[in-house]
């Protein structure tokens, strides 16, 4: 799994063969870290670190984002691999399926049925735990049939907020009825 890496010493931030190495200087003289880069998503950097463009070409390569901060730990930018995250087709794909109504509601009925999937998991967890909140995941099933046959986005957001409301009422149920833990109402 990659994860982010966060540099705060000062240093430098070097390319070495196929992977990456941070030197600092210490009191016993150069210290070297290597960093294997197929493990590593993004890196934050937030002391005084030199990177060369070699360094920065293979980043790209590898679709590493690279994050900097000031001195006083203030986010100074972003660098972005290009190709991946700013060539402007993803802008493109997003706006073409935003102007085209089939593809803008496709994509809406798979958020909706998303939102609902996730809903209904979290009360099969608490049923799973000994929780009565069958008549909620039914009321939830439903709710996923009616998105399949909706054919307006505004169709969609009523079922998603009717559904959001049974969920809620769940919470009581989930919460064992506590007094100072009833789910009274929903606000925006």
């Amino acid at each position: 799994m990659k994860k982010s890496i966060y540099l705060f010493n000062n240093g430098f931030l070097r390319r070495k063969a196929n992977t990456l190495c941070f030197e600092k200087k210490s009191e016993k003289g150069v210290e070297k870290k290597y960093i294997p880069i197929e493990n590593v998503r993004e890196i934050y950097l937030f002391g005084e670190i030199t990177v060369n463009s070699k360094t920065l070409n293979f980043l790209s390569q590898k679709e590493i984002l690279v994050h900097y901060f000031n001195y006083y730990g203030y986010y100074g930018g972003t660098f972005y691999p290009r190709e991946h995250y700013n060539s402007g087709y993803m802008i493109l794909k997003q706006a073409e399926h935003y102007l085209d109504k089939n593809k803008r509601f496709c994509l809406a009925r798979r958020f909706v049925q998303g939102a609902l999937t996730n809903m209904e998991k979290v009360l099969m967890y608490y049923q799973r735990r000994g929780v009565c909140v069958e008549k909620g995941i039914e009321k939830l099933h439903e709710f996923k049939e009616k998105s399949q046959s909706a054919f307006q986005i505004e169709e969609l957001m009523g079922i998603e907020g009717n559904a959001r409301q049974s969920y809620y009422k769940m919470f009581d149920k989930i919460l064992r009825e506590k007094e100072e833990f009833l789910f009274e109402k929903r606000t925006k």
